[in-house]
């Protein structure tokens, strides 16, 4: 009976301590609302081909941590925009498949970007860079973002973090507590870009903790960066373009990918336009082509 009763004891502690740790699994926002927002709608194929039936133009990152919500709004994107694209796995990645199937962007969407780190790990970093060194397109949003920067203030971590396609730092303001970040919807001021030309001054969009962009000037200079969206009264960068090697790289705190009215999270969530005019002029410019609503401008590579 005693044996039976200190087996008992053994096995609700045990219990005890497993709940206990899951409970201690760590909470951020770029994670904690991505969790909650799920997607509405029939999922999409993982593989899709343009009319012009040209092989897979652009490679969606589906590992471990990537928001399928996020994936989902941006294979819509894709679909309705003309651009092929298919899904590529962490393992895919590791294997080499960026080089060998030539890819013309790599799409990292939000999501956890510490799991990005920890499934792709030294290999996949290298990988990534050398294939954007190389003439690849880089396209990353929230954790896609925190992922390509160097350095991450906020959040997880504070100093080294990501692989460096910015060697400048991912500022997580909504973990800092920084206004104006905050967990839901927010206005952006667009800049004066000429890829923003014609463009609303302001957007809303959906900012899950997401980063703002900050570098030096010499950084700045050496990448040519270009800032397309600010965040309204500190003036932050919130989307960039630059260059990295012979690639380019677009990265977003915000989710420009979201359309919130194909959504059902609510009024909280209504946004009154869409950043997919955005997307198409970045994807365009990052495949080295003139978008259909800037007219007959090229971005040769």
């Amino acid at each position: 009976m005693n044996r039976i009763l200190v087996w008992f004891s053994f096995f609700l502690i045990s219990v005890s301590g497993a709940l206990n740790a899951a409970s201690r699994e760590p909470s951020y926002p770029e994670s904690r609302l991505h969790q909650k927002l799920g997607f509405s709608g029939k999922p999409l194929p993982e593989i899709w081909l343009n009319r012009r039936g040209e092989p897979p133009q652009v490679a969606l990152y589906t590992g471990t941590g990537s928001w399928g919500t996020g994936k989902q709004h941006m294979k819509m994107f894709l679909q309705e925009n003309g651009f092929s694209y298919r899904t590529l796995s962490a393992a895919e990645l590791l294997g080499g498949e960026l080089e060998k199937s030539q890819f013309q962007i790599l799409m990292m969407p939000g999501g956890e970007s510490w799991k990005y780190l920890e499934e792709l790990g030294t290999e996949g970093a290298r990988l990534i860079r050398n294939y954007v060194e190389s003439g690849g397109s880089y396209f990353g949003v929230c954790a896609g973002a925190f992922y390509a920067t160097s350095q991450r203030q906020g959040g997880p971590t504070t100093g080294a973090y990501g692989i460096g396609l910015l060697e400048g730092t991912a500022y997580d303001g909504t973990s800092l507590g920084t206004a104006p970040f905050k967990e839901g919807m927010l206005d952006f001021d667009t800049s004066s870009d000429e890829l923003m030309r014609g463009l609303p001054a302001h957007f809303r969009s959906v900012l899950l903790g997401g980063p703002s962009f900050h570098y030096s000037e010499a950084e700045a200079q050496a990448k040519k960066i270009r800032v397309l969206m600010q965040f309204q009264k500190i003036r932050e960068p919130a989307m960039i373009l630059f260059h990295y090697g012979e690639g380019r790289v677009f990265l977003s705190g915000p989710h420009l990918e979201i359309e919130e009215d194909r959504t059902d999270w609510g009024p909280d969530y209504f946004d009154p336009d869409s950043e997919w005019p955005i997307m198409e002029r970045v994807v365009h410019y990052l495949l080295g082509e003139a978008s259909s609503s800037e007219g007959k401008t090229k971005f040769p590579r």
